[in-house]
Formats: C-alpha cells, structure tokens, sequence
C-alpha cells in the first residue's frame, strides 16, 4: 500500500513528507509503547501513535520506520517537524482513534506486524506464566520472578 492511500483512508493531514506520499508500506503497527514497538515492528511499517515526542522519531529511525500517523488529533510540535524533514520521515496526522485508524487500514488489506508472542513474553490474567507458577511450585522458579511467599497483592 502506498502512503498515498494512507493518507486517503485515514483522512489524513501531512505535516511533512508530502513529496514521499509514493512510498511504499508493508506493514502497520499501532502503539503508544515504544519498547513495544521495538520489541514487536518489523519490515517497511507505519507507525501510528498519540505520541508526539522525539522518542517517537528515534524509535521511527531504528525500525527503519516508512513514516508515522499521529491519531487522536495529536500534532507534533515545530521541533519534531523539523527532526523528522530531517531524517526524511514522513509525518502524517489524523483525527481518528488508533483503533479505527488500525481497522480502516487493515481493512484496505494492510497487514499487521503479527507473530505470536511467547510464554517469556506473554501477559496472562494472573501477570505471571504457566512456566513461572510451575517454576514456583518445584522452587526452581525462573530468573526474574518473584520467589514463593512474595506474591503480588
């Protein structure tokens, strides 16, 4: 999907960029969270967030990042407009919320950033993984987790 018909879909305003509207994205990942984002986005991907600091440029630039939507109604500010003309990364805004931006853009056939998360990094309903409560019970719990009789309130 070209950038072009991002900005289209997501009735989106360019703060910069406007002559890259023609690149190309593979993939798109929405987060608020920057390990998140490091942790999880590969590939030539969007990243959308409410996030209007310069963490959101350097964590863009790490990723190789094709550009970035600000949802929500957020703009960034002059400085971070000029940090990304800059890098040459396109800036783009629009108004709606990240989930109906990820929806409408998964539904003009963009994919996510999908793969499945493992046990280490998996949240469950009781914050700790099967492997950490077996771990507990034998008293061979893994590294990082609490030890039996410190549970968490």
């Amino acid at each position: 999907m070209k950038l072009r018909e991002v900005q289209a879909i997501l009735e989106a305003e360019v703060f910069t960029g406007a002559d890259k509207l023609d690149l190309e994205v593979e993939a798109g990942f929405g987060s608020d969270l920057m390990s998140d984002v490091l942790a999880f986005a590969s590939g030539r991907v969007l990243l959308l967030t409410g996030l209007t600091n310069t963490h959101v440029i350097h964590t863009a630039a790490m990723i190789d990042a094709v550009a970035i939507v600000f949802v929500r109604g957020k703009r960034p500010d002059k400085n971070l407009i000029q940090a990304a003309a800059d890098r040459g990364l396109p800036l783009l805004g629009t108004r709606l919320l990240m989930y109906d931006s990820c929806g409408r853009l998964f539904q003009a056939g963009l994919k996510g950033c999908s793969r499945e998360v493992g046990d280490d990094q998996a949240v469950t309903a009781s914050w700790e993984s099967e492997k950490t409560r077996k771990g507990k019970e034998a008293d061979t719990a893994p590294h990082g987790a609490m030890p039996a009789g410190r549970e968490r309130q």
